[in-house]
């Protein structure tokens, strides 16, 4: 039993003596997945500059993605300038960005078609919320941007988000984790880098399997997943006034940098599909954006008329089917069309 454990011992040392050393040329060697997004040291991540990569979502349907010289979402032939001005940025998470679909066939995608006339910016992230619409808007005003009008597309992860993701200190976004957490996982990647990689994959092929096994539906229509993240507009369980407060205070934060600059400010929401099932045209997300937006929007975008007026003669579950990608929360191409006609409405009368 001791020479097993010796063994043992000796050939985990052996290895990890080994990845210490040539760990990074190992790295070179795995198979890598594209990913867009970059770390920012101001507010925690953004897209890579002139980016383009095919990607595969939900629909199984595969698109290209691409971001210009100020790593904002584009179009792919747009052409490559260095312009900071523009009449109207856009900023949200990965419903603005526009996730699984060409450039053209998301919302904001078809506005940029539509307003021909005007200069307008994608700044929407996958995984942003309120504390880092605040700080990259506020960072790139400080770095010589320009806008008349931003808009901002709440959504309903923001809260989830702010409150359990990321932690706003002395103008910059941190994510929540302790000190010594932080430091270990920078020390092992930078250190043992091929093992940091295989844990990292290994961990994330558990839990994927786990979900399947449990038939865990992405979308939330099955409240065993996305509940804490999506139904606290019908549900006290989850985040009460003062999680919700978090979130308004960096909206106020951002009404001020705005306001301070001459910018109009307006706000967008939209429903998830557990809106969808389990939540009223009246939703508390409704009634927050729209008090909020009281003398400080220019315009409120408010989504949620729009579906629930299909509700009225059709089940939700289909609905669900027809606007949104399958086993997933965000908009397939019918989904984006409705937001984007909200907005010319609006934008335009």
């Amino acid at each position: 039993m001791k020479k097993i454990s010796l063994q043992l011992f000796s050939t985990i040392i052996f290895l990890l003596v080994c990845d210490f050393f040539i760990g990074e040329y190992l790295l070179k060697l795995t198979p890598k997945k594209i990913n867009p997004t970059v770390n920012h040291n101001i507010y925690d991540h953004d897209l890579k500059k002139n980016f383009q990569a095919t990607f595969e979502w939900a629909s199984g349907k595969k698109y290209i993605f691409c971001t210009d010289q100020n790593s904002f979402r584009t179009f792919c032939n747009e052409k490559k300038n260095n312009q900071k001005f523009f009449d109207i940025v856009f900023i949200g998470d990965s419903f603005t960005q526009g996730v699984g679909l060409e450039y053209d066939k998301t919302f904001v995608g078809k506005i940029t078609k539509n307003l021909d006339e005007l200069k307008i910016a994608n700044l929407g992230v996958v995984s942003y919320s309120p504390s880092i619409y605040y700080t990259k808007l506020k960072y790139l005003i400080d770095n010589g941007y320009s806008f008349d009008r931003a808009i901002i597309y709440f959504d309903i992860s923001d809260i989830y988000d702010d409150n359990r993701k990321y932690r706003f200190i002395d103008g910059k976004i941190y994510r929540k984790k302790s000190v010594f957490i932080s430091k270990t996982q920078k020390f092992l990647k930078s250190s043992f880098p091929f093992l940091a990689y295989s844990t990292k994959t290994i961990k994330n092929n558990f839990f994927t399997k786990i979900y399947k096994k449990q038939k865990v539906v992405k979308s939330c229509n099955n409240l065993s997943y996305c509940h804490e993240k999506s139904s606290w507009t019908f549900n006290d369980k989850y985040f009460g006034e003062k999680h919700i407060n978090k979130s308004l205070k960096f909206l106020e934060l951002t009404y001020d940098l705005l306001n301070k600059n001459d910018i109009k400010m307006s706000i967008g929401i939209y429903p998830w599909p557990t809106q969808i099932l389990h939540d009223k045209e009246d939703s508390k997300l409704v009634l927050l954006m729209k008090n909020f937006c009281l003398n400080r929007c220019e315009y409120f975008f408010n989504n949620f008329p729009d579906f629930f007026k299909k509700i009225e003669n059709n089940d939700r579950n289909a609905i669900i089917s027809k606007y949104y990608f399958k086993g997933d929360v965000h908009y397939n191409a019918e989904g984006n069309d409705i937001l984007f006609k909200n907005f010319i409405r609006s934008f335009k009368n």
